[in-house]
């Protein structure tokens, strides 16, 4: 017995002195822990290494009123919204003076991609889209951090359109190949008062949406990414990407309801449309083409694998991955929001390599772009030594 107990002692004291030193480095590590939060309490943050961001506004959307001379963009990479005056812009390197900007944590506010004016009521809108699941509604004067009437939606929101003889608007879901149609004034967890979705619809990944109040009709871009899971919860297979195309529905069409028209097929030139607007007083279809940096413009009444009206696009448009379009029949132009620091003005009759009569700039000419919004991860290439960043 007197053999076995002093290792049995010795590994006690072992222990021990093992127990002791750990609490020792454990209060070692609690300390500068507390350090750490006390230096980053005192200067609120602790600053990073390097910073690679963009501090002028991306625009993505965008929506003209013609009626109260305003324009409203998307800026997803600033989390915001800019206001501008509908004469802005110049044809020199002037940045351009917005009229205000909404952004904070009480605009509801983030992965924004479309927006919506509303002339009557003067109230304009912005959709999420990556990150976000609602639309968030402000009045004109709204400007800065300010609160947002909030409407849930499913995430994927993308384009919306809105009628006001009707009191309803429509958004679109590109997630689950959906439209829905709220009532104006809608927020909180308001039910759709109709919904278009299912195999009939041929809704594919939809983009843009355009009200065509005269005609009564709903006009959806479709980048083409098509699945059977997008509406039918029990289906476990693949999905696939269908040509692009531009489906046209009765405004009153509801569940899965086969569109009036679709126009389709290479004659199109469809390649990843985005931005959609309808010009009822000229009986034209214009839509943004983020795929090959050009805007076509359609009869409206157009079905079927046939070739735009007018096409523009070339090295003077100044057209740079473009994708929110807007129509202003009352002024006769046409805008384009570039995926950047620029938006264009254009004739409303423009074709070809046409120049914009006017610019409106985020940041002066030449300052490169970050084209980054919403970033859900992050990877490094170790081989090529670099970041990649999905958006």
């Amino acid at each position: 017995m007197k053999g076995r107990a002093m290792p049995i002692v010795m590994s006690v004291a072992f222990l021990m002195a093992a127990g002791v030193a750990a609490a020792q480095q454990g209060a070692q590590a609690e300390a500068s822990v507390a350090q750490l939060l006390a230096s980053a309490n005192a200067s609120e943050e602790v600053p990073p290494e390097r910073c690679v961001r963009d501090p002028y506004a991306e625009f993505n959307g965008i929506a003209v009123d013609p009626v109260n001379n305003l324009i409203v963009m998307s800026a997803p990479n600033i989390r915001g919204v800019m206001l501008y005056p509908r004469t802005a812009g110049t044809t020199g390197n002037e940045v351009t003076a917005p009229l205000g900007m909404i952004s904070g944590p009480r605009t509801h506010l983030s992965g924004m991609s479309g927006v919506m004016v509303d002339p009557l009521h003067q109230e304009f809108y912005g959709i999420e889209t990556d990150i976000g699941d609602s639309v968030a509604a402000f009045p004109y004067r709204a400007r800065g951090n300010t609160d947002a009437r909030v409407l849930a939606i499913p995430i994927g929101g993308w384009g919306m359109a809105m009628s006001p003889q009707r009191r309803e608007f429509a958004v679109s879901i590109e997630d689950n190949d959906q439209l829905m149609i709220f009532g104006r004034g809608a927020q909180g967890v308001a039910r759709p008062l109709r919904q278009v979705r299912g195999k009939l619809t041929t809704l594919a990944d939809p983009k843009g949406v355009a009200w065509d109040v005269p005609h009564h009709e709903l006009i959806v871009a479709n980048e083409g990414n098509w699945s059977r899971s997008a509406w039918d919860p029990d289906y476990s297979g693949g999905g696939e990407y269908r040509p692009p195309s531009i489906t046209v529905f009765a405004e009153s069409a509801n569940g899965d309801a086969k569109p009036l028209r679709v126009i389709q097929g290479k004659l199109t030139g469809l390649d990843a449309p985005a931005g959609l607007a309808v010009d009822p007083v000229h009986d034209e279809i214009a839509v943004v083409n983020s795929g090959d940096g050009s805007v076509l413009i359609f009869g409206r009444t157009a079905s079927g694998n046939i070739a735009p009206k007018r096409i523009i696009k070339g090295p003077h448009t100044l057209l740079k991955h473009p994708i929110g379009l807007a129509l202003d029949p009352v002024h006769n132009e046409l805008w384009v929001a570039n995926w950047g620091h620029t938006a264009e003005v254009f004739e409303r009759t423009a074709s070809g390599d046409a120049a914009p009569k006017r610019v409106i700039r985020s940041a002066p000419p030449g300052t490169p772009v970050a084209g980054m919004s919403v970033i859900p991860a992050l990877g490094y290439d170790s081989k090529r030594d670099q970041l990649l960043v999905p958006n």
